[in-house]
């Protein structure tokens, strides 16, 4: 058995065959233990010796009592002086200067033993932890040191024993009288085995053991044994300080006891005996009421020193763990509650201070509110610490728990699996050890069921703008958005997006298709049964656009959705168009006075104009000084009366287009000078501007020949009398 297997403390078997009922461990479990720490100086200090110096104070200390010359030795202290005896001076004086010493329990002798006890008892029930420093070894003398020391819990009401129990195998324990329980450190092997005067135990010896015997009045049977891989008594040491290990024994306010050992090689300290309830221990006398604490040690025929120092006896440290729990399923997107218990173990002493717990949510789980009967609560970002005195009517005794805290979270509607809290209480005196961890799980949140409706904001008409709405909605038993929420619109051709806008969308458009994104997770996410504000997207129809019109427009969160959704668009024909004719009237070339001058006349529709539907009227009146002989234009009919050309078309214009250009030839007045005034009305069935005159000025240029030259002045005929000036 190894320390890797961590089988320790199992059962003593082979009792069973002994006793009518089945002795040994009832219960011999893990509660939770952290491994045992070194000293803590928050404990309080019961009772203290460090067996360091040249005496002790024996109203605390008993030795037992001793007649000089008495082979099997004694305890007694390496750096005294004066007269030998338990306690005092050696009978093989060690000489070392007080503050240097240890009590030395037993030489390098063969059958020796000594033994100490502390004169003080303790209540059974008053919690306690006992430590000591010990060292077996054999300068000078090779082969297997023996034998062991045995740590004792003695009846705190029996008499001092008059001698130390059995030499040798026996450790100075086995029938010691008084005697409730004893740890035996075994360096040889034979305290666990069945072969001497114990009940029960293992066949033949087993080295480097550590193993609990109980009561001389029921034999010592044996309850829990451990084999350690980890030496008791170093190899080839040579002092103490070479040899130096360290016991600790631990007993609970609920009767409960562990052993655990340091031995000061760089590596945790190990828990060689687990949790032992000793009111479950079948066989065993009922727990006395008060306990003494005794230290043992024997040799047989192979040998050891066998030395204790630093004895210590303290007040058992609180040691709290905590769990945190979901009341009920945690449900992504949904509220969910979490109780956290703060728990003091039942092999721990009291709180005596405030108790400080913290808490820290994993991402996805947010605390928003914490509260507990007793406790004071604050939230910063993901972590929750409470905090309560702990002392007092407040403090925490072993095996109890603080009422709940409560914390209320939100859980992100995309969190899901396995999910950690991490929690941990803190108070004076308590070991210091990693945070504990809570496993809970995240129920995946039900995918969103998005349903978009596309429709037109009244009519489409051909021609005309048209105003179309989007809405997006999530079904009322879907589960909450927990992605990017993506729109996306296709047009029919006929149809074209030209602006799209909504609140907390962002929009783009691409041809015929509109596309809006919107974030879809956290303040923006859309609950079950709820809507996000319209799209609206304005369009231009054409002119010859004619229903039905088909579209689609699919909505997707997080990449998911149903598909597209089609709808159709019954659009109307674009109503009949007027006419929008307009004329433009100019002369072609100059019109010189007294010489033939040519007029144009275009007549367009406006390209957003329906077609003319009838005859068109063109009628032009000139100016006095100019007169029209001749009209004509291909598909037009012309009139001349006086200085008015009246012209008609039958024919259609079409919108955006020109009939046929009206050419007029006229007659300028020799007289006829400056800039003149002439009008053209136009009209056609429909046209709204039809009777609307449209006005045009053009010049009158003298003719060039009728000029003459007045000496550097150039004038016309009617000027000549002017030069003659």
């Amino acid at each position: 058995m190894t320390e890797n297997g961590h089988r320790r403390g199992r059962k003593a078997g082979p009792l069973r065959a002994r006793l009518s009922a089945p002795f040994g461990l009832a219960t011999v479990v893990a509660l939770g233990l952290s491994l045992a720490a070194p000293l803590s100086a928050s404990a309080e200090e019961i009772s203290s010796e460090p067996f360091t110096g040249a005496s002790v104070d024996e109203a605390k200390w008993y030795g037992g009592p001793y007649t000089p010359g008495d082979p099997t030795g004694f305890a007694c202290l390496t750096a005294a002086a004066g007269a030998e005896g338990p306690l005092k001076k050696c009978q093989k004086p060690v000489g070392e200067k007080a503050g240097e010493g240890a009590l030395r329990l037993t030489t390098n002798s063969k059958k020796q033993n000594g033994y100490v006890i502390s004169r003080k008892a303790i209540p059974a029930r008053a919690g306690m932890k006992f430590s000591v420093d010990f060292a077996v070894y054999s300068p000078g003398r090779p082969g297997d040191p023996a034998d062991g020391i045995s740590l004792m819990l003695l009846d705190g009401t029996a008499e001092m024993p008059k001698k130390s129990g059995q030499n040798g195998a026996g450790l100075g324990y086995v029938g010691l009288e008084g005697g409730y329980l004893g740890v035996g450190l075994d360096v040889y092997g034979n305290f666990t085995s069945d072969d001497f005067d114990a009940a029960g135990g293992l066949n033949g010896r087993t080295p480097n053991s550590i193993t609990v015997r109980g009561a001389a009045a029921v034999d010592n049977p044996m309850v829990a044994t451990y084999k350690s891989t980890r030496l008791l008594a170093a190899d080839g040491a040579k002092n103490r300080a070479e040899a130096r290990r360290t016991a600790i024994v631990e007993l609970s306010h609920e009767g409960v006891m562990k052993v655990s050992i340091d031995f000061h090689d760089g590596r945790p300290v190990r828990e060689v005996i687990e949790p032992v309830d000793l009111d479950e221990i079948k066989g065993q006398p009922k727990v006395p009421d008060s306990l003494r604490i005794g230290i043992a040690a024997s040799t047989g025929n192979s040998t050891a020193i066998h030395e204790v120092w630093n004895g210590k006896i303290e007040s058992l440290d609180p040691n709290l763990s905590t769990s945190v729990l979901p009341k009920g399923p945690v449900n992504a997107g949904e509220p969910a509650e979490f109780e956290l218990t703060t728990t003091n173990d039942k092999l721990a002493g009291p709180t005596t201070g405030e108790v400080v717990t913290t808490q820290t949510f994993p991402e996805g789980v947010k605390p928003v509110a914490a509260s507990g009967d007793g406790w004071t609560c604050t939230i910063a970002g993901q972590t929750v610490t409470c905090k309560r005195p702990g002392t007092g009517a407040d403090a925490l005794k072993p095996g109890d728990s603080y009422p709940p805290v409560k914390v209320k979270t939100e859980v992100a509607a995309d969190a899901k699996g396995d999910k950690n809290v991490t929690s941990q209480a803190t108070t004076p005196g308590s070991p210091p050890k990693q945070p504990d961890t809570s496993s809970f799980t995240v129920t995946p949140a039900k995918d969103p069921a998005l349903v978009v409706t596309t429709k037109p904001v009244g009519d489409v008409v051909g021609g005309a703008p048209a105003v179309y709405q989007i809405d997006v909605a999530n079904k009322p038993d879907a589960g909450a958005t927990n992605g990017e929420v993506k729109v996306v619109r296709t047009f029919p051709e006929g149809v074209k997006p030209i602006n799209a806008v909504g609140e907390g969308w962002t929009c783009k458009i691409d041809g015929q298709t509109v596309t809006c994104t919107r974030p879809g997770t956290g303040s923006d996410v859309l609950n079950p049964g709820n809507s996000y504000p319209p799209i609206s997207i304005g369009t231009q129809v054409d002119d010859d656009a004619k229903g039905p019109l088909e579209g689609s427009t699919e909505a997707t969160s997080g990449g998911k959705g149903t598909g597209p959704v089609k709808d159709t668009t019954d659009v109307k024909p674009a109503p009949a168009k007027d006419p929008n004719l307009s004329v433009v009237t100019k002369p072609k070339g100059d019109v010189i006075a007294g010489k033939p001058a040519q007029f144009t006349i275009d007549v367009s529709n406006a390209p957003e104009a329906g077609p003319t539907t009838g005859r068109t009227t063109v009628s032009r009146t000139f100016p006095e000084g100019v007169t029209p002989v001749k009209a004509a234009g291909d598909g037009w009919q012309c009139a001349i009366v006086g200085r008015t050309v009246t012209c008609q078309h039958d024919g259609v214009i079409a919108p955006g287009k020109k009939a046929p250009t009206i050419t007029i030839d006229t007659k300028v007045d020799a007289g006829a000078t400056g800039q003149l005034e002439g009008w053209t009305d136009l009209s056609t069935p429909g046209d709204p501007n039809a009777g609307n005159r449209v006005f045009d000025t053009f010049v009158v240029k003298e003719d060039a020949g009728q000029l003459i030259d007045c000496g550097g002045w150039i004038t016309s005929s009617t000027r000549a009398a002017q030069c003659e000036e």
